[in-house]
């Protein structure tokens, strides 16, 4: 019986590794290699301190949890602003330093450990044998549970899992993305940190064989294999792959060694056909989705099957003609007409030897829709990047209300007041439409740890205030019914409809829109420039980059036409066509486009 509470014990540890682990790699999106290694410092802070100071289990744990979080943070500082490859060999240099430094240290025990970490106890009940333990470690595995499931599946975890399909999609909505990053992998080493102390408690030793690389890979295969962004997906690939050890050295009556050496193999093997076959896992987070969507539809707030129409049978001119403001949805405070909201004095950016924008000067003004049309590499998006501040310029200044906002990160732009969409949509595909609206809307408590767990009222009121925005900033571009829909399954120009309802629904009073009107319908164009109208009506200062000369025609005020990186002519839709050198290098053969 006690064999059984050993394997019920080892189960329970690693389903809090899993657990944690997943908070990074499934929802964060970061690959980190070094999760046994932060365990090792739980681990060894509890026996240390046990052995050396006869502190308490609890407080052991506690403190061994506190020390794995900050050394989570020391290496997540450097490594969370490097990309995946270079993050990956980052933690792997991370584990090894950390399996040579406790190997090597004489008060830890060298390679032997530390021995016989005895007389434990849980608010004192002995833990003596696996029985005793049970109880406790399930206490904790559940514990870790609910707090990755309040993390996971809350605003905390949708901004994650925005982080983690489109980081600089995030950035561009306000978000403090490596602050997120960051917070995520602290908290990730925390719980792993628990989970090596309780290793050690089941062991009654803290050795280095414990805590090595193989255990970080195991740890990953049981995520990945179970499914990756999913809450109970780490506890079903827990389960699946523990029994190997059982199974392989029990009724296969294979030796030891043997059997870490196939249960290796087997961890591979499992990752292989895992990711060629089901690369989401067994449990995959959309099974989480369809679940909450199904209870959203239960209680009336979500599309029934039976009005699940698509967005291009709505009539366009009904949301043409359809304001925000009909929904309830707050307009951004209007400036005086014609007041300079953005000024840009003599922005230069260089690729090499290419000037992509050189000695750039424009005026973005309320109340206004201005244009920026020229041939392909005339530096119009570059523009756009620079003003969001998604790239440094070289020199000039960018102002925004009086303000110098020049060298500012896109997400402190984004705060700022001024939200941009992309040319290549950039939404969110395995978030819903809904969730994809929802990321844009700022000062959400949901998205805070300290609101999220200590005042969950406010953050469910502020949850549903959230999703009837958002709701209505659909309703306003013709989406209402594809709100549960992943994005990623709808069409190109549904897409572009739930990006710009997603820019919208930060309610930046400057709006700068990458092509708006690209690829989508011909039958939608209309209301799309309807849409884009409503917002100038409504005080917004907009910019837009755009090829299609209808669009330009219909909605600027004022167009500038770029080549080479400058703006060689301005003035209206009318004097720039007048002029027969542009008509003839430009609008003459763009025509009809």
């Amino acid at each position: 019986m006690e064999l059984l509470f050993g394997y019920v014990d080892q189960v329970l540890i690693f389903v809090v590794f899993a657990l944690s682990l997943n908070l990074l790699l499934g929802y964060t999106g970061q690959i980190s290699v070094a999760h046994a290694a932060f365990g090792a410092i739980g681990g060894y802070t509890l026996a240390y301190l046990s052995l050396h100071s006869h502190v308490p289990a609890v407080a052991g744990v506690a403190l061994g949890i506190l020390f794995a979080g900050l050394a989570g943070f020391l290496v997540g500082v450097p490594a969370l602003r490097l990309k995946a490859e270079w993050l990956i060999l980052l933690t792997l240099s991370v584990q090894i330093i950390v399996n040579l430094s406790v190997a090597t240290s004489r008060p830890l025990g060298g390679t032997y450990g530390l021995q016989d970490v005895t007389g434990l106890s849980f608010f004192g009940r002995p833990l003596v044998n696996p029985s005793d333990m049970a109880l406790p470690f399930a206490v904790c595995a559940l514990l870790v549970l609910a707090i990755c499931c309040r993390l996971g599946e809350s605003p905390y975890g949708r901004v994650l899992r925005g982080i983690r399909e489109d980081e600089i999609a995030c950035r561009s909505l306000g978000k403090r993305v490596f602050v997120y990053k960051l917070t995520a992998f602290s908290l990730s080493a925390a719980l792993a940190g628990l989970a090596g102390a309780m290793l050690v408690i089941e062991t009654e030793i803290a050795a280095p064989k414990q805590f090595l690389f193989d255990v970080s890979s195991a740890i990953v295969a049981m995520v990945v294999v179970g499914g990756s962004g999913s809450i109970f997906g780490p506890v079903v690939g827990v389960l699946l792959l523990s029994v190997l050890g059982p199974l392989l050295e029990r009724v296969l009556n294979l030796g030891a060694d043997a059997a870490f050496t196939w249960r290796l193999v087997a961890y591979g093997a499992a990752l292989v056909a895992i990711v060629m076959l089901r690369p989401a896992g067994l449990v995959p987070d959309a099974m989480t989705r369809r679940l909450g969507g199904l209870l959203r539809r239960s209680d009336g707030t979500g599309a029934t099957s039976a009005s699940r129409q698509s967005a291009f049978e709505v009539s366009p001119l009904s949301v043409a003609r359809t304001s925000p403001a009909a929904y309830g949805a707050a307009a951004p405070v209007a400036s005086a007409s014609g007041e300079a909201v953005v000024a840009v004095r003599g922005l230069s950016k260089h690729f090499g030897g290419i000037r992509a924008v050189e000695n750039l000067t424009l005026e973005l003004r309320s109340h206004s829709i201005t244009a920026l049309v020229g041939p392909n590499g005339a530096g119009k998006t570059t523009v756009f990047n620079l003003l969001t501040g998604a790239i440094r310029a070289d020199g000039g200044t960018v102002e925004l209300r009086g303000r110098d906002i020049s060298g500012l990160p896109p997400d402190a732009v984004a705060r700022l007041g001024m939200a941009r969409s992309f040319q290549d949509v950039r939404i969110f595909p395995r978030l819903s439409a809904l969730e994809n609206v929802l990321l844009g809307i700022g000062n959400q408590p949901g998205e805070h740890l300290w609101p999220l767990f200590a005042r969950p009222r406010l953050v469910a009121q502020a949850e549903r205030a959230g999703k009837e925005r958002a709701h209505e900033w659909l309703r306003f571009v013709g989406m209402a019914q594809q709100a549960n829909v992943p994005a990623g399954a709808l069409a190109f120009g549904e897409q572009k409809l739930v990006a710009l309802a997603r820019v919208l629904a930060t309610e930046a009073d400057v709006v700068l829109l990458d092509e708006p009107a690209s690829g989508i319908d011909v039958h939608w164009v209309d209301a799309m420039l309807g849409l884009i109208d409503r917002l100038r009506t409504q005080g917004r200062t907009i910019c837009l980059v755009e090829h299609n000369l209808h669009v330009v025609e219909r909605l600027a005020d004022r167009t500038c036409f770029m080549e080479l990186g400058r703006i060689t002519a301005q003035g209206s839709f009318a004097e720039l066509t007048a002029d027969r050198r542009l008509a003839e290098a430009y609008f003459g053969t763009g025509a009809g486009a």
